[in-house]
């Protein structure tokens, strides 16, 4: 018998899927974010409407993923060490 290995995530959401990894749109965030960036840069780094955006960073805050730092967001040392995964 053998496993199936895919995971079933959804990449349009900023998320840490089952295995650990991120979703792309988790990635994208935290690339955005290197400097600081507040959520209007965020915004335009993504090509997406801030009202899609601003949810997904508070998801990322709660996950522990995000920062604020001085007013900006900043990617944390957990989200540095799955970025680099």
């Amino acid at each position: 018998m053998t496993s199936d290995a895919r995971i079933d995530a959804d990449e349009s959401i900023a998320a840490i899927k089952p295995d650990g990894a991120l979703t792309q749109t988790a990635k994208d965030i935290l690339r955005a974010c290197d400097p600081p960036a507040t959520e209007e840069d965020i915004s335009r780094a993504l090509v997406r409407h801030f009202s899609q955006v601003q949810p997904m960073v508070r998801d990322m805050v709660n996950l522990g993923l995000l920062e604020e730092v001085e007013g900006r967001l900043a990617p944390t040392e957990l989200a540095l060490e799955k970025l680099s995964r």
